[in-house]
């Protein structure tokens, strides 16, 4: 289910993550329109996850710079421990926002961009390698699709076109799902429909 970076931004590259998204919500038992958890996501990949306070050997003072004192300055990391994937979110932050953070990072590993590297400062500040723009700009869309599929977006549409309501069914930020909204758009085409509908519908005398 893996794909390398050149074959999927020449072309296809938004089919083949709906494909995809559909391919894992499948072996999940997850309709299109259902909320993905990404933890059982992570666990279907056999990746680990972890919050700071479950890292060993952590000292508490860095803990505390991570969850308490900074923590808008990270928001989560995978890297590689005893031949696992392991990610580790940010637990200060709030659960719609960790949810986004996993699957963002369990997009870069689906797209084979490998895990990355974590040190900790003296100071207690986490320093992280980053990925290629265009590698952040793939796992962004990923990650979208994952949590907001197309289809189940079509889906839920239809019974509601309040943010609010659709950004909770799906367990995302109101951000997250006016991006899918934009992005795919299901708004613009259901506005078309509907307005063709009132025109083309016999007028009431």
């Amino acid at each position: 289910m893996h794909g390398t970076n050149s074959e999927l931004m020449r072309r296809g590259f938004k089919t083949w993550c709906e494909s995809t998204s559909e391919s894992y919500r499948t072996a999940l038992g997850l309709r299109p329109q259902d909320p993905l958890d990404p933890r059982d996501l992570a666990a279907h990949l056999g990746v680990m996850v972890w919050t700071p306070e479950e890292v060993p050997g952590l000292a508490r003072d860095s803990l505390q710079q991570l969850v308490d004192r900074d923590p808008d300055s990270w928001s989560a990391v995978t890297i590689r421990h005893d031949d696992t994937d392991l990610t580790i979110v940010n637990s200060a932050h709030v659960p719609n926002r960790r949810r986004s953070s996993l699957t963002h990072e369990l997009a870069h590993l689906i797209l084979d961009h490998g895990p990355g590297r974590i040190d900790v400062s003296p100071e207690g500040h986490l320093l992280l390698n980053s990925f290629e723009q265009e590698q952040e700009k793939e796992a962004d869309w990923l990650t979208g699709t994952l949590l907001v599929p197309r289809a189940g977006l079509i889906i839920a549409y239809r019974s509601s076109q309040d943010p609010e309501v659709l950004s909770n069914r799906f367990g995302v930020s109101a951000d997250m799902l006016n991006w899918r909204l934009r992005m795919t758009g299901v708004a613009t085409q259901a506005r078309r429909a509907r307005n063709w509908s009132r025109r083309t519908s016999p007028s009431r005398s």
